[in-house]
């Protein structure tokens, strides 16, 4: 490449792009793997324990809800954040660009975590979730989008370094049992305020680093408004943002509107907009017939990321519930918090994500294909709710149950996970028309807005002597499923336009 042909920005974009100084990957993945790091923190920190504290009593420092309206609202934000999601990567495609997405993006959800610190009862939780999804609206996917564009176009380290991103993201482990040792001493506020301060760790580190890591790399949008018109798009934005808010906040307020209804209502869309927007991107006049085709071949991968999110999300709320009020809470002498499984699971992430990325690595072209790995994961998540049959039908319910039985359900759940997420990103990465690079990935990530929204709508059919047809019924689909696609992994990478088995994974 010349210099006649390029200009300075180019040359130093492609130096940055070719480096090797973050464990053989470029300097902006780690920075970019770093302060995602500090978000998952922030967000685990507040998974962790913000189910406890919607249904404790509020003589207890908690809002008092019921645990089915705490198991919904939580089903609730996890689904809105991951829609909102959708409409942040359109905001990074066509109006901010990548890097600007982010930078906004991550300074509204640090005053998402830090109003959620703050003792402000209901209206302080509702702000401090709206807040969070605005911050999502504005950033979706562009921290994976950005690692995309990190690597030029045939780099066989891109899907290390989506497991490096893995990786960081699930350095957080310790963020759960920190927050319930914290919320156990002085109180869920307290808790919610150590996820603010890494929240503005993440956030201020971004803010004086991305310029000497990524030079102009995602600066621009890729497929911008005209610029006569994006003061006016903007104007709009913020405006229907209000009014949407309002609207649901006055009849949510009012009671017009129930917790149950609106989730159940939300629960459809979250189930068919990815599959409307899914036509929207294939059908596109800027989407090629070649990327079309390729787009086609990600959908059963797509769906086994739906089933394999509906799964975690029973990590999330039923087993949360089932560990606090089911669980002995104590192995080997060590006593523990409810919170303490999601570190658990934490460790596990880090400890599958770490062996198949050194599997991987160690095996380049002759790993197995993504549809592969993804059939396979898949199954393993699957294998979770089944696990758990075992204890609903070995004890009475009268009977606390060993913790084993629910780090065991994490040790599955973790390698399904270590197995399909970093390829399922990579996937949807290759796949991606040109035009839609950013919504590429955030129709990805959609999965688990679906998965969210399947629980909501199946959380009031567990319930106690339902329990083994619950988790059967999840277990059997999801692993019938992820048999399906491993067994047919080989047609899939073709459709996909992976030349060669193995190359692309």
């Amino acid at each position: 490449m010349s210099n006649a042909t390029t200009t300075p920005d180019q040359e130093r974009n492609l130096a940055l792009q070719q480096e090797s100084k973050f464990i053989g990957q470029p300097r902006a993945v780690g920075m970019l793997g770093g302060i995602e790091f500090c978000q998952y923190v922030a967000n685990g920190m507040m998974t962790a324990m913000v189910l406890y504290y919607l249904y404790a009593k509020v003589s207890d420092g908690g809002l008092g809800f019921t645990q089915t309206q705490a198991s919904q609202l939580l089903s609730l934000y996890m689904g809105m954040v991951i829609l909102c999601g959708l409409v942040g990567s359109y905001m990074a495609d066509r109006v901010l660009g990548e890097r600007k997405a982010v930078l906004v993006g991550r300074f509204l959800a640090t005053l998402g975590f830090t109003v959620l610190a703050l003792p402000l009862g209901v209206w302080g939780y509702a702000l401090s979730m709206v807040l969070l999804c605005v911050a999502t609206m504005m950033h979706g996917k562009s921290v994976e989008g950005l690692i995309g564009k990190m690597y030029v176009k045939g780099d066989k380290r891109r899907d290390v370094g989506f497991n490096i991103l893995y990786v960081l993201k699930n350095l957080n482990a310790f963020s759960a049992v920190i927050a319930g040792a914290i919320a156990m001493a002085t109180g869920y506020w307290a808790a919610f305020a150590v996820g603010a301060v890494f929240s503005w760790i993440g956030f201020l580190a971004y803010y004086f680093t991305n310029k000497k890591f990524m030079n102009t790399i995602g600066n621009e949008p890729d497929d911008p408004i005209d610029p006569s018109k994006r003061n006016s798009f903007l104007g709009k934005f913020i405006a229907g943002i209000v009014v949407v808010v309002a609207i649901f906040g006055v009849l949510l307020a009012t009671g017009v509107l129930t917790i149950a209804q609106f989730s159940n209502g939300l629960s459809i869309v979250q189930i068919f907009l990815p599959i409307v927007y899914l036509v929207y991107i294939v059908m596109s006049k800027k989407t090629t017939r070649a990327e079309a085709h390729r787009v086609v071949g990600l959908v059963p991968l797509y769906v086994c990321a739906c089933f394999a999110a509906w799964v975690w999300t029973q990590a999330n709320t039923i087993l949360q519930v089932f560990a606090e009020q089911r669980t002995v809470l104590s192995i080997f002498g060590i006593t523990l918090s409810p919170a303490s499984f999601m570190t658990w699971s934490g460790i596990m992430s880090i400890t599958w994500g770490t062996v198949t990325t050194l599997v991987w690595a160690k095996l380049g072209r002759r790993q197995p294909s993504a549809p592969a790995k993804i059939g396979f994961g898949t199954m393993m998540w699957g294998c979770g709710p089944l696990l758990m049959i075992l204890p609903f039908v070995l004890y009475s319910s009268d009977v606390k149950v060993s913790p084993l039985w629910i780090m065991g359900f994490h040790v599955l759940i973790m390698l399904g996970e270590a197995l399909s997420i970093p390829s399922g990103y990579s996937s949807a990465a290759q796949v991606a028309p040109a035009a839609f690079a950013t919504q590429m990935m955030t129709v990805w990530s959609l999965a688990q807005s679906t998965g969210a929204a399947l629980n909501a709508m199946s959380a009031p059919f567990y319930h106690e002597g339902g329990e083994v047809p619950y988790f059967a019924f999840i277990g059997i689909v999801t692993v019938v499923l992820g048999l399906v696609v491993l067994l047919f992994s080989k047609k899939i990478s073709a459709i996909m336009g992976l030349k060669k088995e193995g190359a692309e994974a």
